[in-house]
């Protein structure tokens, strides 16, 4: 098969935001492996399920190499590594473990109490299995792009990017760090800057740091001791906050200025927690401060970017079944024509029509059909799939329209065979003789979409008789939730091919894939309900769809205005309830309303903008109250 020419890919200028200082070296870039994962898996979990026919979990796995391939598309980065977390103890875990209690600040009561520390991120769930599961095939996504992976045991991920980010930026390589976690702003300085690719790519300099967290770079550590972190069971200053610790910092400018004048701060409760805590706050600055020398050398060179192994690649997508990622690394139409040569011909005469139909009474006739499109049912099925792919030209759907020349003629596409097939005009007594054939019952036929070529016959009457074999039906009785059963995606997922859109080539491929998936479907055990059932139904369908459905507009009217009387009167009660007029589907002013103005039980979670939440279930439970 031919492969895709392995050079390098050409360096892109990068965005202004990412221009070097002058004279500098090419930057390096290092990804935050695991919150890449992370956010790649939580991404998904809102939307559809991803899986493949043997329900190996994908989800992750494809946000994943997709968030790979726009980074480097946006960035063209010339040195790019992947950081990883190693399983096992950090040095971090052996200082939290002589603590076996810390305080913490009870808001009801606006007392310390003292807790149990169960140990640095003790508090953190345990691996979803699904991601688990798709972990080593991440990792073999990395090898196939050639990115190398970097990990140090007992040193966490961010020690690792710390070490690496200020050893590069001391030979002069600016560096970014790809992440979103707010814990390597601390990292920030003139030559270390922070790539947000979920946010839009935001970029974090000292500047944008100070902006989001309200102190400058060398300060966030200072700010962390204070706040704490519940997800990695960091105690920090009991009973102060997110705005608490902000302030005092820039009050004081460090965690150890503001102990010393601890008794200088007006609030009681932050007045207290920092007179009392003050070793359990020191010790919290030590495990947020990320270790810049962890015992790593960075080896530059096999840092450098490579094109991808596209075979390696191909092998991963297939296995994986990401048809869109296969499509962008395997040869193109263009290319695979040229070992096609010869394959496809132009049928001339009716005799070489009569010889074909000939040796299709030995077996059967693969055919596909000319279409300027399948309208907005393809186009949905387009948009369904993984990502955003340009659409291959439409090959199934509106059947030729009978002419009398070759102007107003359709094509049509024909194979009998695999590696042979032919294209040819209908007109004339090509289009009697082709329409015979059609319309011949005892001429086995495969088609891809059956229900769509009856449908869209274009008035002309042609019927198709004799179809034994629907590709699209074989396909969805094997991967009922695959996103599409597109002729041309079937192509890449089943052969690694990609369709030119000659009609000679689909007919081909409907044969190949006629003869692939029936006996799947054979070996599946699916054969009889795909003959008794599915087939069958076909004509069925498409008449029901052609017919449509038929609806009283007045009945429907008449039902809108009565609910649209109700929700006014509904609307009225809860004004005269609230004693006030506000707008109900706004979720800020139904909170004022129900937690300020009612004062009902304010819920523990937040909405947006950590504003109260006004979600089903927080309403649920207020609604016997």
């Amino acid at each position: 098969m031919a492969t895709k020419k392995e050079s390098a890919p050409e360096a892109q200028p990068p965005p202004a935001t990412l221009r070097q200082p002058a004279g500098s070296k090419p930057a390096v870039f290092l990804i935050d492996t695991m919150a890449f994962i992370f956010r790649a898996y939580h991404a998904m979990a809102r939307q559809r399920p991803m899986s493949t026919r043997s329900g190996v979990p994908t989800a992750a796995t494809f946000v994943f190499v997709n968030m790979i391939n726009k980074l480097r598309q946006d960035y063209s980065p010339q040195y790019l590594a992947a950081v990883y977390d190693v399983s096992g103890p950090t040095f971090r875990d052996d200082q939290a473990a002589a603590v076996t209690t810390v305080k913490k600040f009870d808001i009801k009561t606006q007392q310390f109490e003292e807790i149990a520390y169960h140990g640095y991120k003790a508090n953190r769930a345990e691996m979803p299995e699904d991601l688990v599961q798709q972990l080593p095939y991440i990792q073999r996504a990395l090898e196939a792009y050639r990115i190398p992976i970097v990990s140090q045991q007992r040193f966490e991920a961010d020690d690792i990017i710390g070490t690496l980010a200020r050893q590069a930026a001391a030979q002069d390589h600016p560096v970014w760090v790809v992440s979103s976690d707010k814990d390597m702003m601390q990292l920030v300085n003139d030559r270390v800057w922070i790539l947000n690719p979920p946010k839009d790519n935001l970029i974090c300099d000292p500047a944008k740091v100070e902006e989001l967290l309200g102190v400058p770079p060398r300060q966030v550590i200072d700010v962390m001791a204070l706040r704490g972190d519940a997800v990695d069971n960091v105690p920090g200053a009991p009973g102060i906050g997110d705005k608490g610790s902000v302030d005092i910092i820039q009050r004081f400018g460090t965690v150890e200025a503001a102990l010393d004048h601890a008794d200088e701060v007006e609030r009681k409760s932050y007045r207290e927690s920092l007179l009392g805590h003050r070793d359990q706050v020191l010790w919290s600055k030590q495990l947020v401060t990320i270790d810049c020398n962890a015992p790593i050398q960075m080896d530059l060179e096999s840092m450098r970017s490579q094109p991808p192994d596209y075979e390696v690649c191909q092998k991963l997508f297939s296995e994986l079944e990401f048809t869109s990622l296969l499509k962008s690394v395997l040869p193109t139409a263009a290319e695979q024509s040229e070992s096609d040569a010869g394959e496809y011909a132009e049928l001339k005469s009716t005799e070489q029509l009569t010889a074909l139909l000939k040796k299709a009474q030995k077996s059967f006739l693969a055919i596909a059909f000319e279409t300027e499109s399948t309208g907005s049912a393809r186009k949905a099925e387009e948009e369904a799939e993984e990502s955003e792919d340009t659409p291959a030209p439409a090959i199934t759907g509106d059947l030729f329209v009978a002419a009398e020349t070759a102007a107003e003629a359709s094509k049509i596409g024909l194979s009998v065979e695999v590696n042979h097939g032919y294209q040819l005009v209908l007109a004339g007594a090509f289009g009697k003789k082709i329409q015979a054939a059609l319309e011949d019952e005892s001429l086995e036929k495969a088609i891809h979409d059956w229900k769509a070529a009856l449908r869209h016959d274009g008035g002309a009457g042609v019927k198709i008789a004799g179809v034994k074999h629907d590709v699209s039906l074989y396909s969805y009785l094997l991967d009922p939730t695959a996103s599409n059963h597109l002729l041309e995606n079937l192509a890449v997922r089943r052969f690694n091919r990609q369709l030119s859109g000659s009609l000679a080539q689909a007919a081909d491929f409907t044969l190949r894939l006629t003869a692939k998936l029936r006996k799947e479907v054979d070996d599946g055990g699916l054969l009889k309900l795909y003959e008794e059932i599915d087939l069958p139904l076909v004509p069925v369908l498409a008449r029901m769809e052609e017919a449509g459905v038929r609806i009283d507009t007045d009945l429907l009217e008449n039902i809108s205005s009565r609910l649209g009387r109700e929700c006014a009167q509904r609307t009225k009660k809860i004004h005269e309830l609230a004693g006030t007029e506000f707008n109900i589907n706004s979720p800020k002013q139904l909170a004022d309303v129900l937690f300020y103005k009612l004062a009902l039980p304010q819920p523990v979670k937040s909405g947006k903008g950590k504003t109260m939440s006004t979600a089903v279930d927080v309403l649920e439970q207020l609604a016997d109250k």
